[in-house]
């Protein structure tokens, strides 16, 4: 981490680019809250926490994770987007609760996460497994098609919540292949392994660094990687593309956001900080070590051309199935 002279310095470049008025009042003056829109457990959580404390360094003020979990995101993301707009709150979004959450919106919903928060920059990305549990006894992608036929009632899916990217993902798999699946939505990622562990459903999708202990352990089955090319660390596992499933490649991002009119200076000053910290060597290697890429975008700019295509995507896939909110 950079050391205090420097600290000092960011900050002070920081509180120079801000209008009159919000140097005035010296930012941060309370604690900043970093809102988690899901249970802890996730990946979403997890990044939060590993900027939190090098971020309170850097701005010279208390960050706090806060974790706000229910309806896939809305509700920590109606709350961020009605917060004042002072560099005091914000929130850790994800493909599901930001890109899928803008995709699926109706007219009649007022505020929604592409025009209620503006963007920062990615975080990280995070590549995803289709899996079973170990006594399921499916042991490719193929099989379970198989064995979903000819099972006497459909088999179950598990997601982190309606919308989620898991959702419309497992829901293109079934699709796909022909068969029918029961979806059983979750308040979040942390809540998807002690489910397929009962047996309360017998596939989901999940980040390859929180499965990887499961399946070490024998508990969990991977039967792909939602990818175009295999990961190194599981060369035996095949792509969702190599098992026929060419437009399952969703990588899991996680990126910073802050209320929409949050002054210009103080987004940029934000950027630079988080960038940093995703650059420090510690933090990459904390990372690597959860399988998880940084992947600090070059400018709140890039971030949000990136975040346009994403959900233009995912708008295309929801049509498609008809997936729409409750």
């Amino acid at each position: 981490m950079p050391n205090t002279t420097r600290r000092l310095l960011l900050g002070s470049a920081a509180l120079a680019g801000l209008p009159r008025a919000a140097r005035a009042q010296a930012w941060p003056s309370r604690p900043v809250r970093l809102i988690v829109p899901l249970v802890p457990g996730g990946t979403t959580d997890l990044i939060a926490r590993v900027i939190a404390d090098p971020l309170s360094k850097l701005i010279g003020g208390n960050v706090v994770v806060e974790n706000r979990p229910g309806a896939n995101g809305w509700i920590a993301n109606d709350y961020v987007m009605r917060e004042r707009p002072d560099g005091h709150t914000l929130i850790v979004n994800n493909v599901s609760t930001h890109a899928i959450n803008s995709a699926m919106a109706g007219p009649e919903r007022g505020l929604v996460p592409s025009r209620g928060l503006v963007p920062i920059t990615n975080l990280i990305e995070a590549p995803q497994f289709f899996l079973a549990p170990a006594d399921f006894p499916a042991t490719s992608l193929a099989d379970f098609v198989a064995r979903a036929k000819a099972s006497p009632k459909p088999l179950v899916y598990a997601s982190a919540g309606v919308g989620s990217y898991q959702h419309i993902d497992l829901e293109t798999f079934a699709r796909r292949a022909g068969i029918n699946l029961v979806h059983l939505p979750l308040r979040g990622a942390g809540e998807i392994v002690p489910v397929l562990l009962r047996g309360d459903a017998q596939i989901t999708e999940f980040n390859v660094s929180a499965a990887a202990p499961h399946i070490e352990a024998g508990r969990m089955r991977p039967l792909a990687i939602v990818a175009r090319q295999r990961l190194a660390a599981y060369p035996d596992t095949p792509t969702t593309v190599e098992a026929g499933f060419p437009d399952l490649v969703t990588t899991l991002w996680n990126g910073l956001f802050a209320p929409a009119g949050t002054p210009d200076a103080l987004i940029a000053a934000l950027h630079r900080h988080v960038v940093s910290i995703l650059r420090d060597p510690e933090v990459l290697a904390a990372l690597e070590r959860q399988a998880v890429r940084a992947t600090p975008s070059d400018s709140p700019a890039a971030f949000a051309a990136y975040l346009a295509e994403d959900v233009a995507r995912w708008s295309a896939l929801t049509r498609e199935f008809n997936i729409q909110l409750n």
